[in-house]
């Protein structure tokens, strides 16, 4: 698998996380996880406009 490909799962796996918060009803929990998740996508997507 490449790097990229992982980057990709590794951010999968919290958005689901955050959607099984959003059908307990905890919206707080999950807006945190999407944050995180957001952050960790910009990194990326700087990271990668810095290698280009």
């Amino acid at each position: 698998m490449k790097d990229d490909e992982l980057d990709f799962c590794i951010l999968c796996g919290p958005l689901a996380d955050a959607v099984e918060l959003l059908d307990e009803g905890n919206a707080a929990a999950a807006r945190a996880i999407m944050m995180r998740v957001l952050r960790r996508a910009q990194e990326l997507f700087e990271r990668d406009q810095e290698v280009k």
